[in-house]
């Protein structure tokens, strides 16, 4: 009875290890939506020889844990800048919103103090996290600046998380379509 109970116990242990570490990988997945939007701007640019940049960000997380962004895409010459947000379903539950209510979004830039929040989206769910693809148009971020992105009530009245997307100095580096990403902009 004593071998049950203890091999019971050990399967059940195993069991739970399985599931942190698959739920562990799950949420630092970044391949919802990681593909850059075919914009108009990014057609544009590809076909046009322009430069298409990228930087990792280097605090992809908010601070109270709700969104964590990925996938940077910046077109200097269209003023265009694309993320991907994830965030946790958790959020709903935390501020009393209806689960499934959409977000709005916008970018700040530091140095000049301006806000952005004039985008296209695409949104995609799966498991316990939402996705947003965003392309900010019309940014014309200052050198100097930190950008943030922030999550808001679709009214812009409240602001749930924040994360820098930009940090004043970091440098940018020629970002290569996928050949995917080349087909999506069409021809």
């Amino acid at each position: 009875m004593k071998k049950i109970i203890m091999r019971i116990f050990g399967a059940f242990l195993l069991i739970l290890l399985v599931f942190l570490i698959v739920r562990i990988f799950i949420a630092e997945s970044e391949g919802t939506l990681s593909d850059a939007m075919p914009t108009a701007a990014l057609k544009e640019a590809y076909y046009g020889g322009e430069d298409i940049l990228t930087h990792g960000i280097e605090e992809p997380n908010s601070t109270d844990g709700v969104m964590r962004c990925y996938s940077l895409i910046w077109i200097p010459s269209a003023g265009e800048m694309q993320v991907t947000v994830k965030y946790n379903y958790g959020i709903y539950r935390n501020n009393n919103l209806t689960e499934g209510s959409p977000f709005a979004f916008k970018l700040y830039d530091s140095a000049s103090e301006k806000e952005y929040d004039d985008y296209s989206e695409k949104r995609d769910e799966s498991g316990h996290y939402g996705y947003y693809r965003l392309a900010f148009h019309g940014v014309s971020y200052s050198p100097g600046s930190d950008i943030e992105i922030v999550m808001c009530s679709p009214d812009y009245n409240f602001d749930y998380s924040v994360v820098k997307l930009h940090a004043s100095g970091q440098e940018f580096v020629k970002y290569e379509l996928s050949d995917e990403e080349i087909a999506a902009l069409g021809e």
